[in-house]
Formats: structure tokens, C-alpha cells, sequence
């Protein structure tokens, strides 16, 4: 849902600022998120970010709207739940690539392929940043890091593939210093009615020692030539292109909330007009 007054950045600026690595990428991915939520007009009392654990993680602290902190791996089954109960919200979720596949790896499958309408953004730095720097499940072959001094012997896994083949609706790639293009990607994704998931290649500017920003940089390229309707297109392409960005899939669905409810809202009631008495019980009871 949207709003008539229009907002700017520093509405939705918290009073915390923003603790990442001088340099790191993930300035850029937050100034893209805020860039989509002003040119959407977002209500504040209508969006809900959610968040998992590490770098990424820290979001929730810099926007300022209803967030939920949640613990490793488990953003997605709670941003689940909260579409569930109030279908009406917009729910967008902040993960990393550690938080998303290693641990809550099951997790996105199975959510994915309900086609819930959430939009999934994943920060992907290639590594575990915040406990420094171990490998992560998208660390690409020979990288060094603590936990793997010789270099990494797994196959790094795909998000993209994954994405499409757990049932997506709508799977994208951006890059991380593009931050007009990462915006238009994260805003067609928003729009997106069904499971919508954006990989933003953010490589860790402290940790990802396999080569410089500006070396990744020259790798990047526009997804041309590509049939988004085709899935085994898509999956072709998201096998070999690894770098390339814009919109590999894109499928219109029903929506897991729309075969569930049925039309039907379980939470309709304006908070402001319940008795304060009676929350402050429901929460006790959890305590």
C-alpha cells in the first residue's frame, strides 16, 4: 500500500547509522532500497522489513519502519507467517548468502515454491563479513579465506538456479555499485505479484580477496538477448552467465495467500482503536 505525501530518504532514515567496512558495497545496497521505497510512496505503517543475521542483518536497524531482527536462518519462515496473518502488508526480506543457503537453505526452497508474495533480497558478498570472513555457500573455488587456507574446494552453489527451480515467480540479478539499475530490478520485483527474488553480487570489500571491485566490476554485463518466459532459457543462462544482471525469470501465478485465505484477512483491526490494556496482556502471556 502506498501513501499520498511523498517521503524522502532521511524519513526513512533511522538515527543509527549505518556499521559496515569503509567501502563496503552494502551502502550502495541500502541507498537502492531506499531509492524503491520513496518511488513506490511506501507507507511506513503498511511495510515490514525483515531481516536474518551477519552484515546484512544490520538493515533492520537503518530503516525506519516495522522491522523484525530475526535469528540465522530463519527470516523467511517468519516473513511467512506475517504475510499469512496480514496478506495486505508489503513484506520484503534482507538476507545474506550465508543466512539464505547454508542454514536457511531449506527454508528458501520450500518458500519459494509456495509463490507467497514476499520480495526476497539477498546481499551476496561471497562470504561469512561479519565473523571474518569464513566461507560462505556462494564462495567461488580457490578463494582463501580462515576456515579454508588452502582455498575453497566446494562447488560454490547458484542462487539463480536454485531460485527458478524451487518455483520462484520472479528471479533477478543486480550488481551492487549500479545502484540506479539495482533499483529498477528491486522495484519490478516489489511489483511482482508472487515469490520475487533479487541476488545483488556484493563482494566483500574487507574479506573477498579473490580480486579488487574494480577487477569484479569488468565482469559485469547486461542480460541481453533473453526470453525471461522461458524457464529452461533462464536456467541455461543463469548456469553460464554468472555475471550478467537484469531479469533471468519471470512467471505470473497464483499466490500461496490467495489458495490459502481465499479472500479472507485474518487480521482486519486497526491497532490504534484496541485497548493498550489488552495488548500489554497478549504480549505478557508470552513472557
Amino acid at each position: 500500500m502506498t501513501i499520498h505525501q511523498k517521503t524522502t530518504v532521511k524519513d526513512w532514515q533511522t538515527e543509527i547509522k549505518p556499521q559496515w567496512c569503509p567501502g563496503c558495497t552494502y551502502f550502495a545496497d541500502l541507498q537502492a532500497i531506499y531509492k524503491v521505497i520513496i518511488d513506490l510512496n511506501f507507507d511506513p505503517t503498511n511495510f515490514v522489513l525483515i531481516g536474518g543475521i551477519g552484515c546484512t542483518g544490520r538493515i533492520t536497524s537503518y530503516v525506519n519502519t516495522y522491522t523484525i531482527h530475526t535469528l540465522h536462518g530463519r527470516p523467511l519462515p517468519v516473513a511467512l507467517g506475517f504475510k499469512l496473518a496480514n496478506p495486505k502488508m508489503n513484506v520484503i526480506v534482507v538476507s545474506g548468502d550465508g543466512d539464505l543457503f547454508a542454514i536457511g537453505g531449506t527454508h528458501f526452497i520450500h518458500t519459494a515454491r509456495k509463490n507467497i508474495d514476499i520480495t526476497v533480497i539477498m546481499f551476496d558478498n561471497f562470504v561469512y563479513g561479519l565473523t571474518k570472513g569464513q566461507a560462505s555457500p556462494t564462495s567461488p573455488l580457490n578463494l582463501q579465506t580462515p576456515t579454508t587456507p588452502t582455498g575453497v574446494k566446494e562447488t560454490p552453489i547458484n542462487p539463480l538456479v536454485i531460485a527458478i527451480s524451487s518455483g520462484a515467480t520472479f528471479v533477478a540479478q543486480a550488481f551492487a555499485l549500479d545502484v540506479n539499475d539495482t533499483f529498477n530490478i528491486i522495484k519490478q520485483a516489489i511489483n511482482h505479484k508472487g515469490f520475487s527474488f533479487v541476488n545483488i553480487l556484493s563482494p566483500c570489500i574487507t574479506y573477498y580477496r579473490m580480486e579488487d571491485l574494480k577487477s569484479f566490476k569488468s565482469k559485469i554485463k547486461k542480460l541481453e538477448n533473453h526470453d525471461f518466459n522461458d524457464i529452461n532459457l533462464a536456467l541455461s543462462r543463469a548456469f553460464s552467465d554468472h555475471f550478467s544482471v537484469g531479469i533471468f525469470y519471470k512467471k505470473e501465478d497464483k499466490t500461496y495467500e490467495e489458495q490459502i485465505l481465499n479472500g479472507n484477512v485474518p487480521i482486519d483491526v486497526d491497532i490504534k482503536v484496541l485497548p493498550k490494556e489488552k495488548i500489554q496482556k497478549m504480549i505478557d502471556s508470552y513472557s
